[in-house]
């Protein structure tokens, strides 16, 4: 009997704390999704202003047709364009990160709404109930003893599996951002023949299409250290700011590559400042990495204390 008290509690324990950790993970995800839908409007509208800016520019207008006259058309047109194309890299990027936090923030509520959580609290009041009934009746001191032990040991196996998911989620960040990494290796290689070798039409088409390449692997990187920054904030103290991811996501691509890109130089001097960037965050996230195993090493040592105490009770 004493056995089966223990391990409807430990199992009771384990699920009020996933169900509690699930709805902490979804609220976080819920604010961060919000956020992400004002920064997707806010650059909607920026967007539209300048498309309508370019549109205007090429309308019959006194003022434009001064300006072809004195030579300032073309002049004027080239930095609507290149700033309506800044717009239009910042906004698709936005867009894509909103779609995936609401992708992530469904996946949530859904497992948040899991049946076996709707009346998680009404078993646990019942088993209370149980077991208190039971404690009157047997040696009270101990099932107290257990309790503590059981109350210990459900914490460390919830952590246990917090560290775990950390540590997926971290494996995964460092496999795309390896995959980032090579594709701005091939976009700096062909930036460099393109800036100082003379690389022509064809080579310039190469580079951009690299680069292409390089803002969809960046941006998966950068989806891949946001889930493993909420991996990090349910672990029980470990202060996810180890991982000294900026507020950016570390590299906000569309942001930090596209601003006043248009030429080659500029070019291959952001390409070139992006491989560093990811080289630091690389290098952290494996540093991170270290930490998480060394602590699951050490829970799983107590886990086995804990389990070699249990058994002293119950055969006391």
């Amino acid at each position: 009997m004493r056995e089966a008290i223990y391990d409807r509690q430990t199992e009771l324990r384990m699920r009020m704390t996933e169900r509690d950790r699930m709805k902490k993970r979804y609220e976080a995800k819920e604010a961060e999704r919000a956020g992400a839908r004002r920064d997707y409007d806010r650059l909607k509208a920026h967007l539209t202003k300048e498309q309508q800016d370019v549109l205007k520019l090429g309308q019959f207008s006194f003022a434009n047709k001064f300006r072809q006259l004195t030579g300032k058309m073309d002049e004027i047109m080239e930095k609507e364009l290149n700033e309506a194309a800044e717009a239009e890299l910042k906004f698709n990027e936005a867009e894509k990160v909103l779609m995936d936090l609401e992708e992530e923030t469904s996946a949530l509520k859904i497992e948040l709404d899991r049946p076996e959580y709707e009346f998680l609290d009404d078993d646990w009041e019942a088993f209370l109930q149980e077991k208190e009934l039971w404690m009157r009746n047997n040696d009270e001191t101990a099932v107290k003893k257990l309790q503590q032990v059981a109350d210990e040991r459900a914490m460390l196996q919830s952590l246990r599996r917090e560290i775990e998911e950390a540590i997926h989620a971290g494996q995964d960040a460092g496999r795309v951002l390896q995959a980032a990494m090579s594709q701005l290796g091939n976009a700096e290689g062909m930036s460099m023949w393109d800036t100082f070798l003379g690389g022509g039409m064809i080579v310039t088409a190469m580079k951009y299409s690299s680069i292409n390449s390089s803002d969809d692997k960046i941006h998966r990187a950068q989806r891949a250290l946001r889930r493993f920054q909420s991996e990090l904030a349910d672990v029980e103290e470990f202060d996810r700011q180890r991982l000294t991811v900026n507020k950016n996501d570390f590299l906000n691509f569309a942001d930090f590559f596209f601003d006043n890109m248009f030429t080659d130089w500029m070019v291959h001097s952001r390409i070139t400042e992006a491989k560093s960037e990811l080289d630091r965050v690389l290098a952290d996230v494996e540093r991170v990495l270290r930490e998480l195993r060394d602590r699951l090493t050490r829970t799983d040592e107590e886990i086995a204390r804990l389990a070699a105490r249990e058994r002293e009770i119950i055969l006391s």
